[in-house]
């Protein structure tokens, strides 16, 4: 996978969960985001344990929704 088909989201805890892009791409919310273009989105208000189970569904919607 090369790394222009990633995103990182960046919990307020600061860690970091890199995912596909398609799976980002799920939620509308994160694809209009500016930091997508740079391959790096921040939420100062979202902890790690939540942003965790986010991107678990988003691979799962993507899996389910083809």
């Amino acid at each position: 996978m090369k790394r222009k088909d990633t995103v990182k989201l960046i919990s307020a805890d600061e860690m970091e969960f890199i995912i596909d892009k398609d799976a980002a791409m799920v939620s509308q919310t994160i694809g209009g985001f500016a930091e997508m273009e740079l391959g790096e989105v921040t939420f100062p208000e979202i902890s790690a344990v939540i942003l965790e189970k986010i991107c678990q569904y988003f691979y799962w919607a993507l899996q389910y929704s083809r």
